[in-house]
């Protein structure tokens, strides 16, 4: 698994990072139908961790709450619809490659440097088995981190929800 579109180096306070992060999911099994049919059985997760030199919050409470926006993602065939043009040519250039997931509309709620952690999980071993039904039931089967973001506080947002580290407030 890599991440093949990274985050922008910076970002505001409450305002939505432009772009989408895409991570590829690759594999080392010989039979890549396996492969991907096995992938209905894995979903990714975005989570926010301190990046380099920060004095940011390591509490992962807060820090769960200071990342907002499509958090969650499915994997998504090479061939899904959703694909582009970028996304197509990731498959030409890795024949192990499975499928991807994005993360679009990301929002950082506090000023620091952070990374984006993506967390693959397993939550069932087969189609066939149930989906987990309760938090912490699945499996985490991989993990990688984005470059760093820094992200900047201070300055209005027009018609845009800013977060003062506590509560989110409506700003004009």
């Amino acid at each position: 698994m890599d991440i093949v579109v990274q985050p922008p180096r910076t970002a505001r306070v409450g305002q939505t990072m432009p772009g989408s992060i895409v991570v590829r999911l690759r594999t080392i099994n010989a039979d890549i139908d396996d492969a991907v049919a096995d992938s209905t059985n894995l979903v990714a997760v975005a989570a926010l961790v301190p990046g380099p030199n920060t004095p940011a919050s390591v509490d992962p409470n807060a820090l769960n709450s200071a990342l907002a926006g499509r958090i969650f993602d499915s994997i998504h065939p090479f061939n899904d619809d959703e694909a582009d043009g970028s996304i197509a040519s990731m498959e030409m250039a890795d024949p192990h490659g499975v499928g991807y997931m994005r993360f679009p509309e990301l929002i950082i709620r506090q000023a620091g440097t952070y990374r984006i952690r993506i967390t693959l999980i397993r939550i069932r071993n087969s189609a066939t088995d149930p989906p987990v039904t309760s938090a912490g039931n699945g499996l985490a089967v991989h993990v990688v981190e984005s470059n760093p973001i820094i992200v900047n506080g201070g300055g209005s947002s027009s018609n845009m929800a800013a977060y003062n580290g506590k509560y989110l407030v409506a700003t004009y």
